[in-house]
Protein backbone atom coordinates (compact mmCIF):
# COMPACT_ATOMS: atom_id res chain seq x y z
CA UNK A 1 0.00 0.00 0.00
CA UNK A 2 1.41 2.98 -0.90
CA UNK A 3 0.59 6.84 -0.05
CA UNK A 4 -0.99 7.49 -3.47
CA UNK A 5 -3.42 4.27 -2.46
CA UNK A 6 -4.61 5.16 1.06
CA UNK A 7 -8.14 7.21 1.49
CA UNK A 8 -8.03 10.52 2.05
CA UNK A 9 -10.89 11.95 4.38
CA UNK A 10 -9.43 15.67 4.32
CA UNK A 11 -12.41 18.26 4.59
CA UNK A 12 -11.95 21.97 5.15
CA UNK A 13 -10.33 21.55 8.26
CA UNK A 14 -7.59 19.53 6.89
CA UNK A 15 -7.16 22.09 4.18
CA UNK A 16 -6.79 25.11 6.57
CA UNK A 17 -4.04 22.93 8.24
CA UNK A 18 -2.24 22.14 4.96
CA UNK A 19 -2.21 26.06 4.10
CA UNK A 20 -0.95 26.82 7.70
CA UNK A 21 1.74 23.96 7.04
CA UNK A 22 2.75 26.03 3.80
CA UNK A 23 2.76 29.39 5.73
CA UNK A 24 5.15 27.91 8.43
CA UNK A 25 7.23 26.39 5.52
CA UNK A 26 7.24 29.86 4.03
CA UNK A 27 8.35 31.93 6.62
CA UNK A 28 11.01 29.03 7.36
CA UNK A 29 12.25 29.47 3.83
CA UNK A 30 11.85 32.63 2.76
CA UNK A 31 14.24 36.19 2.56
CA UNK A 32 10.96 38.40 2.16
CA UNK A 33 11.41 41.92 2.78
CA UNK A 34 10.28 43.78 5.66
CA UNK A 35 6.88 45.31 3.65
CA UNK A 36 6.19 41.47 2.24
CA UNK A 37 6.24 40.44 6.15
CA UNK A 38 4.04 42.64 7.07
CA UNK A 39 1.59 42.12 4.57
CA UNK A 40 1.62 38.78 5.72
CA UNK A 41 1.61 40.02 9.64
CA UNK A 42 -1.77 41.49 8.69
CA UNK A 43 -3.30 38.52 6.81
CA UNK A 44 -2.18 36.51 10.13
CA UNK A 45 -3.45 38.61 12.67
CA UNK A 46 -7.01 38.91 10.77
CA UNK A 47 -6.84 34.52 11.28
CA UNK A 48 -6.33 35.05 14.69
CA UNK A 49 -8.74 37.24 14.88
CA UNK A 50 -11.31 34.65 13.09
CA UNK A 51 -10.30 31.79 15.19
CA UNK A 52 -9.90 33.32 18.64
CA UNK A 53 -13.59 33.24 19.41
CA UNK A 54 -13.76 29.79 18.87
CA UNK A 55 -10.78 28.68 20.35
CA UNK A 56 -11.15 25.62 23.37
CA UNK A 57 -8.09 24.86 25.78
CA UNK A 58 -7.87 23.10 28.61
CA UNK A 59 -9.95 19.33 29.23
CA UNK A 60 -11.14 17.54 26.57
CA UNK A 61 -10.52 16.98 22.65
CA UNK A 62 -8.18 19.68 22.69
CA UNK A 63 -5.68 18.38 24.66
CA UNK A 64 -5.50 15.14 23.11
CA UNK A 65 -3.89 13.68 19.48
CA UNK A 66 -6.94 11.21 19.12
CA UNK A 67 -10.15 12.51 16.95
CA UNK A 68 -12.64 12.22 19.82
CA UNK A 69 -14.88 15.40 18.47
CA UNK A 70 -14.46 13.45 15.10
CA UNK A 71 -16.61 9.77 14.97
CA UNK A 72 -15.68 9.26 11.56
CA UNK A 73 -12.04 9.22 12.12
CA UNK A 74 -11.80 5.89 13.22
CA UNK A 75 -9.26 2.82 12.89
CA UNK A 76 -8.23 2.20 9.43
CA UNK A 77 -5.47 -0.52 8.47
CA UNK A 78 -4.47 1.63 5.26
CA UNK A 79 -4.07 4.87 7.02
CA UNK A 80 -3.11 4.08 10.63
CA UNK A 81 -2.66 8.15 11.25
CA UNK A 82 -6.59 8.50 10.56
CA UNK A 83 -7.76 7.66 14.03
CA UNK A 84 -4.97 10.92 15.19
CA UNK A 85 -5.76 13.98 13.34
CA UNK A 86 -4.44 16.13 15.88
CA UNK A 87 -0.66 14.34 16.59
CA UNK A 88 2.20 16.55 16.18
CA UNK A 89 3.78 13.51 14.48
CA UNK A 90 1.38 12.58 11.89
CA UNK A 91 -1.95 14.78 12.10
CA UNK A 92 -3.54 16.44 9.30
CA UNK A 93 -5.13 18.26 11.75
CA UNK A 94 -1.99 19.90 13.43
CA UNK A 95 -0.31 21.94 10.92
CA UNK A 96 3.37 21.11 12.91
CA UNK A 97 3.12 18.01 11.40
CA UNK A 98 5.09 16.37 8.76
CA UNK A 99 3.47 14.76 5.53
CA UNK A 100 3.62 10.77 7.02
CA UNK A 101 1.49 7.70 6.04
CA UNK A 102 1.34 4.70 8.17
CA UNK A 103 -0.61 1.47 7.43
CA UNK A 104 -0.63 -1.82 8.73
CA UNK A 105 1.69 -4.66 6.75
CA UNK A 106 1.52 -7.17 8.93
CA UNK A 107 0.18 -8.47 12.26
CA UNK A 108 2.79 -6.63 14.31
CA UNK A 109 4.59 -4.53 11.57
CA UNK A 110 3.84 -0.82 10.35
CA UNK A 111 5.13 0.48 6.91
CA UNK A 112 5.05 3.91 5.70
CA UNK A 113 6.75 7.49 3.69
CA UNK A 114 7.27 10.86 4.31
CA UNK A 115 9.45 13.80 3.44
CA UNK A 116 10.88 16.21 5.36
CA UNK A 117 10.45 19.83 3.77
CA UNK A 118 13.29 22.17 5.56
CA UNK A 119 10.74 22.98 8.43
CA UNK A 120 12.17 20.23 9.90
CA UNK A 121 15.95 20.53 9.06
CA UNK A 122 18.59 20.10 11.69
CA UNK A 123 22.45 19.85 10.27
CA UNK A 124 22.42 20.94 6.86
CA UNK A 125 20.53 18.91 4.22
CA UNK A 126 19.36 16.60 7.07
CA UNK A 127 16.28 15.69 9.39
CA UNK A 128 16.49 17.16 13.00
CA UNK A 129 17.27 14.54 15.01
CA UNK A 130 14.69 15.34 17.38
CA UNK A 131 12.07 15.07 14.81
CA UNK A 132 13.49 11.91 14.04
CA UNK A 133 13.38 10.59 17.51
CA UNK A 134 9.15 11.75 17.55
CA UNK A 135 8.59 9.88 13.99
CA UNK A 136 9.80 7.00 15.35
CA UNK A 137 7.72 7.06 18.72
CA UNK A 138 4.93 7.06 16.35
CA UNK A 139 5.75 4.47 14.58
CA UNK A 140 6.61 2.09 17.17
CA UNK A 141 3.09 3.14 19.11
CA UNK A 142 1.17 1.98 16.35
CA UNK A 143 2.97 -1.44 15.82
CA UNK A 144 1.38 -1.38 19.56
CA UNK A 145 -1.93 -0.64 18.73
CA UNK A 146 -2.06 -2.57 15.78
CA UNK A 147 -0.94 -5.91 17.72
CA UNK A 148 -3.59 -5.27 20.60
CA UNK A 149 -1.17 -3.82 23.17
CA UNK A 150 -1.08 -0.10 22.92
CA UNK A 151 1.12 1.63 25.54
CA UNK A 152 3.17 4.79 26.63
CA UNK A 153 6.23 4.83 25.89
CA UNK A 154 8.89 3.41 28.19
CA UNK A 155 12.14 3.99 27.17
CA UNK A 156 13.20 5.15 23.19
CA UNK A 157 16.85 4.75 22.10
CA UNK A 158 17.61 5.87 18.58
CA UNK A 159 20.79 5.24 16.66
CA UNK A 160 22.02 7.61 14.04
CA UNK A 161 23.67 6.08 11.39
CA UNK A 162 24.20 8.48 8.68
CA UNK A 163 22.01 11.88 7.80
CA UNK A 164 18.35 11.57 7.07
CA UNK A 165 18.08 14.00 4.11
CA UNK A 166 15.35 16.30 3.41
CA UNK A 167 12.77 16.23 0.43
CA UNK A 168 13.41 13.03 -0.30
CA UNK A 169 11.40 10.11 0.07
CA UNK A 170 12.10 7.89 3.47
CA UNK A 171 10.75 4.35 4.32
CA UNK A 172 9.38 3.82 7.44
CA UNK A 173 9.15 0.57 9.32
CA UNK A 174 8.11 -0.51 12.74
CA UNK A 175 7.33 -3.90 14.32
CA UNK A 176 6.10 -5.09 17.85
CA UNK A 177 8.86 -7.84 18.58
CA UNK A 178 8.01 -9.11 21.68
CA UNK A 179 5.10 -8.91 24.67
CA UNK A 180 6.28 -9.83 27.95
CA UNK A 181 3.28 -8.92 30.07
CA UNK A 182 2.98 -5.02 30.99
CA UNK A 183 6.11 -4.73 28.68
CA UNK A 184 6.11 -4.14 24.82
CA UNK A 185 9.66 -4.33 22.74
CA UNK A 186 9.73 -2.90 19.44
CA UNK A 187 12.06 -1.87 16.74
CA UNK A 188 12.31 0.38 14.03
CA UNK A 189 14.23 1.78 10.93
CA UNK A 190 14.12 4.43 8.67
CA UNK A 191 15.44 3.72 5.13
CA UNK A 192 16.41 5.81 1.86
CA UNK A 193 16.74 3.66 -1.39
CA UNK A 194 17.03 0.78 1.14
CA UNK A 195 19.51 2.23 3.11
CA UNK A 196 18.74 2.51 6.73
CA UNK A 197 19.56 5.83 7.77
CA UNK A 198 18.13 5.69 11.55
CA UNK A 199 17.20 2.96 13.78
CA UNK A 200 14.87 2.73 17.06
CA UNK A 201 14.67 0.58 19.48
CA UNK A 202 11.48 1.29 22.29
CA UNK A 203 10.06 -0.36 25.41
CA UNK A 204 6.07 0.40 25.98
CA UNK A 205 4.27 -0.16 28.71
CA UNK A 206 0.86 -1.45 28.20
CA UNK A 207 -1.77 1.41 29.13
CA UNK A 208 -4.30 -1.54 30.19
CA UNK A 209 -1.56 -2.63 32.77
CA UNK A 210 -0.70 0.72 34.22
CA UNK A 211 -1.34 1.05 37.86
CA UNK A 212 -1.66 -2.36 38.60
Amino acid sequence: MSKENAPLQDGLAEEVNQDVSQLIHHLRCSRAPDEALLVAQTHIRDALSALKPWLEEGGGWSTISIGSDVPEFGWQEDDLTAVMPYSPISGRRNPMAPPIKLWKAGENEVLGEAIFSPTYAGPPDSVHGGIIAGVFDEILAMSNVISGAAGFTGTLTIKYRRKTPLNTPIELWGKNVRQDGRKQLCLGEMRVNGEVTASAEGLFICAAELGT
